[in-house]
């Protein structure tokens, strides 16, 4: 977490980039909402270009640069916890997410505590894996920019 951290202090930029499109995403969602869990596609698959990203930026942060060398390790745990993180996190505020149900039962409505356990398991699963493939991603795309062909794998 502490080099995630630094990984944002050192790229400002890029980061405040991402909470804008995250702030937009989330945005979108009301926007097209239907009421229960969000079934439209295009809905879904915005909603998992999040942790893509996330894994993506953290696997191009940590490149190699020439005052420090990076294993693909650090890249690949990194983009897989940011991937998780930004997944979690949209659950947690988008509509339809956590503290929308908690919202809802304190207005009285049934609690859908076991849905929404659910629905954060799947989206932890599924922001791990985009993570790993957004920071997969940014390596093979690092070693295509640098020598203008992939190299092989220290």
């Amino acid at each position: 977490m502490r080099k995630l951290w630094r990984d944002i202090q050192a790229h400002k930029r890029a980061a405040v980039l991402f909470l804008v499109y995250w702030l937009a995403t989330l945005a979108v969602v009301p926007i097209t909402w239907a009421g229960g869990a969000p079934t439209d596609v295009p809905l879904v698959a915005l909603l998992m270009t999040i942790p893509l990203i996330a894994g993506a930026l953290v696997g191009r942060w940590r490149a190699s640069t020439p005052e420090r060398v990076s294993r693909s390790r650090d890249r690949i745990t990194g983009g897989m916890l940011a991937g998780v993180l930004s997944a979690e996190i949209t659950l947690l505020v988008m509509k339809g997410g956590a503290v929308d149900e908690v919202i809802g039962w304190i207005h009285g409505h049934k609690f859908q505590g076991d849905e929404v356990l659910g629905f954060s398991i799947v989206t932890g699963v599924f922001g791990v894996l985009l993570g790993l493939v957004g920071a997969v991603l940014a390596i093979v795309m690092g070693r295509f920019r640098r020598h203008g062909r992939p190299i092989p794998s220290t």
